[in-house]
């Protein structure tokens, strides 16, 4: 317009240049327009002035708007509304306060609009009340809907969803999202009934079908309720309503099934899907990870790179922890080199996967060498370091790591990093630096201990052999606590033969938790090594009768990118023969060493040469034999095993190391053990 018809605009042009520029954040052309403006001599023009604060005022330059606002000659409500948006958009409440009190006293009628802003910026509940106060006193609250929803979700975000309600239940008209803020009051504060019974009363009312957001709180509340026959209901209402389709439904829909346990529903969403987008296929590769099921995640990544889709840094840490969870090194490794390829090795939260997954695939070096090229560490990438140092025994490191960690991060730990600290302790047997921990959490950093710091601390006690101090930590604790921490000590009481205190604790987890297969496998365990045959065949015995089955033991170990599963006395595998001739070679061998066979620790009353030649074919015994036959001699075997180690294959494995000179790392279902030249990284302490 300026370039081919030299008209200059009015005062109704400049106000839509302006909301233009703010729209579009542009500053740069709005300070342009507002030289522009001045040099035409619209300086008196409140319509132009007033929009021109906006623009200001919402390209965050608060500066440049209240030097408008101060400099304009005559205002309008409109304007004191404008600014005092301004100061509640950038957080500075108070200031917003004292423009609204000089308004008030010049004499300026207060309306809704005013009062919109500053009640969504407050940042405490006596302002709130008082803002309440004030807008009900005006008469305000019950004829304007906005001014009402910022109440209402004023209340909500203070947690008084009583008081949100009793304003709720006085609105004449309601909009969409004055039932979208209550709905989700009552989902933040867990009362999923209720939520639920808003939304239906909001459906009968017509409410439903304007708007997606309800449909996404109420999904929220299945999330929190982990109720399934809920989120099928609400999965059958969007369908209903149209609104399978929208991404952001789908997503929610799927993740919603994740919560509830169903993944084979959340798999049924993701196929319904046609034009699936990435953010759904990070959500079904991460439910599958977060399930268990590792290799169907890598099943679906490799799905997606055949698509046009690139994977973002939320997929890349999803499948990152898939290959954790499967020991898979190889693809581990693959999948640095992808991101490297694709500029996202400087993004942190990959940076912290791939130092966790290095760590759980064994590659503590690895993890140090990504560690150390993270130029501005977070807390998450401290913690996920510290904590490969803890599974890997490696306790003296994890604790100067964290050293160094309080030295640069002063005031940012948090309860993670404190249950990789306590259980650095546990593995190292530092008793004395594990309560000095505990009680710093507490009494420094005001964090309240959690189940988990409960448990290493008595797990640390336990293991040390510290039974009296144990029990009496117990006794001292929260009693929703104290049901959670009595596990650690039966495993203490086995490592160390105590079957006085082991039966009363047993006891107490048989009535707790009638369920958990792992505290009667334990204590029959105890009576076993103790020779005590009948006891361990009673326990057995109750665990059967409870249709209880112990989850078998079993063993993998990769090699070449293929990955090999192994049970106890195995014969399934194409080179079982080989297997059993280098087994029994290698036997020969550790005996002539000095390895002498730990037979107490066999579950059945047998000839000790049957023992032994019941603990020969354990499972990382097979995974061992087959990583000697398939590698080039000098190869470090990675064993990966779900359950903890038996004492016999310990030492087993320990002069194995010796006799091959191999380097074998074992993940069991506790932590990692370092096997070299005869040694265990764990110092014998597990």
């Amino acid at each position: 317009m300026l370039r081919d018809t030299h008209v200059h605009g009015n005062s109704f042009t400049f106000p839509l240049l302006f909301k233009a520029c703010a729209s579009l954040n542009s500053l740069h052309d709005g300070t342009k327009l507002h030289a522009h403006v001045l040099q035409l001599g619209f300086q008196q023009d409140i319509f132009v002035q007033t929009s021109l604060l906006d623009m200001y005022s919402k390209c965050s330059d608060l500066a440049s708007a209240r030097n408008v606002f101060d400099e304009m000659v005559m205002r309008n409500v409109v304007c004191w509304n404008t600014m005092i948006s301004a100061y509640c958009r950038c957080f500075r409440v108070m200031e917003a306060m004292d423009l609204l009190k000089e308004m008030w006293v010049i004499g300026f009628e207060l309306n809704a609009s005013t009062f919109v802003s500053v009640i969504a910026a407050c940042t405490n509940l006596r302002l709130g009340l008082s803002m309440h106060c004030c807008v009900f006193k005006l008469g305000l609250l019950h004829c304007e809907i906005p001014l009402a929803n910022s109440v209402v979700n004023m209340y909500v975000k203070f947690g008084l969803i009583d008081d949100a309600r009793s304003i709720f239940d006085t609105m004449d008209e309601r909009s969409i999202l004055s039932w979208t803020t209550i709905i989700g009051g009552y989902v933040s504060v867990g009362n999923v009934g209720e939520a639920f019974n808003l939304f239906n009363r909001m459906r009968q009312m017509g409410c439903v079908s304007q708007d997606m957001v309800p449909f996404v709180k109420i999904i929220l509340g299945c999330v929190k309720s982990g109720n399934l026959l809920l989120a099928s209901s609400v999965h059958s209402l969007v369908l209903k309503s149209g609104f399978h389709g929208e991404a952001s439904i789908d997503n929610s829909v799927l993740n919603m099934y994740s919560k509830c346990g169903d993944i084979v529903s959340a798999r049924r969403v993701f196929e319904m899907v046609d034009e699936k987008c990435i953010f759904l296929w990070t959500s079904m590769i991460a439910a599958n990870t977060q399930h268990g099921y590792p290799a169907e995640a890598l099943d679906l990544f490799k799905s997606l790179l055949r698509t046009d889709l690139k994977p973002n840094e939320a997929t890349i840490a999803s499948i990152l922890s898939a290959c954790a969870d499967l020991g898979s090194l190889s693809i581990g490794s693959e999948i640095e080199h992808y991101v490297k390829l694709n500029g996202l090795a400087s993004n942190q939260q990959v940076q912290t996967s791939l130092i966790h997954m290095y760590c759980k695939c064994g590659r503590i070096d690895k993890a140090e060498e990504v560690f150390a090229g993270v130029l501005h560490k977070d807390l998450a990438v401290w913690s996920s370091m510290i904590n490969g140092y803890v599974i890997h025994g490696m306790g003296n490191e994890a604790l100067k790591l964290f050293h160094r960690m309080q030295i640069t991060k002063p005031c940012s730990l948090d309860h993670v990093v404190f249950t990789c600290i306590l259980l650095a302790c546990s593995h190292s047997g530092l008793v004395e630096d594990g309560f000095k921990y505990f009680k710093s959490m507490k009494d420094d950093y005001g964090i309240e201990p959690g189940i988990e710091h409960y448990t290493y601390l008595v797990d640390l006690l336990g293991q040390a052999g510290h039974f009296d101090l144990a029990l009496k930590t117990i006794q001292e604790m929260p009693l929703q606590v104290q049901a959670q921490v009595w596990a650690p000590l039966l495993s203490s009481c086995r490592k160390h033969r105590n079957i006085e205190l082991g039966e009363y604790v047993a006891k107490k987890l048989f009535d707790l938790n009638p369920g958990n297969t792992s505290s009667y496998v334990l204590m029959a365990n105890i009576y076993t090594s103790a020779g005590k045959w009948k006891e361990a065949a009673k326990t057995r015995s109750m665990m059967r009768n409870k249709g209880l089955v112990k989850e078998p033991g079993w063993s993998q170990i990769e090699i070449n990118g293929s990955v090999h599963v192994f049970m106890a006395g195995d014969r399934s595998h194409h080179r079982s023969a080989g297997i059993y001739e280098k087994l029994n070679e290698l036997n020969t061998k550790v005996k002539a060493a000095g390895y002498v066979a730990e037979t107490d620790m066999v579950v059945h009353d047998l000839e000790n040469e049957e023992k032994e030649e019941s603990m020969k074919v354990h499972s990382e015994r097979l995974a061992v034999a087959w990583g000697l036959i398939g590698t080039e001699p000098g190869t470090t075997l990675t064993i990966i095993k779900n359950l903890q180690t038996c004492g016999d294959c310990h030492s087993f494995l320990k002069f194995t190391s010796k006799v091959t000179g191999r380097h074998l790392i074992v993940r069991d279902g506790q932590r990692f053990h370092h096997f070299q030249l005869g040694s265990c990284s764990c110092k014998d302490f597990w």
